[in-house]
């Protein structure tokens, strides 16, 4: 007699894990973490870039500004996904 082998998608739900909230419990562990980072590379980025401007629609910009937006909308990505995620588990 062949023993069935058995294939689970979803391993968490053996383990009687809501694998929403395990993902959920984990991004808010991370979050806050995140934004610190984004802060950080920002803080590097505007001390390490030199001085120096570029014109940008005909108006000036110092150099130094464009990583700091670039990490600054990477920045509210990751809060608008984070408040999304918060949205979509409260309705389960």
């Amino acid at each position: 007699m062949a023993k069935e082998a058995r294939l689970d998608l979803n391993p968490a739900n053996e383990a009687g894990v809501d694998r929403a909230k395990r993902s959920g419990n984990d991004l808010e562990k991370k979050y806050p973490v995140a934004l610190a980072m984004f802060a950080i590379l920002a803080v590097v980025a505007w001390f390490t870039v030199g001085d120096g401007s570029v014109l940008v629609h005909g108006r000036p910009v110092q150099v130094r500004l464009i990583p700091v937006a670039i990490l600054a909308l990477f920045a509210f990505r990751t809060y608008v996904a984070m408040h999304a995620d918060r949205i979509r588990r409260e309705k389960d």
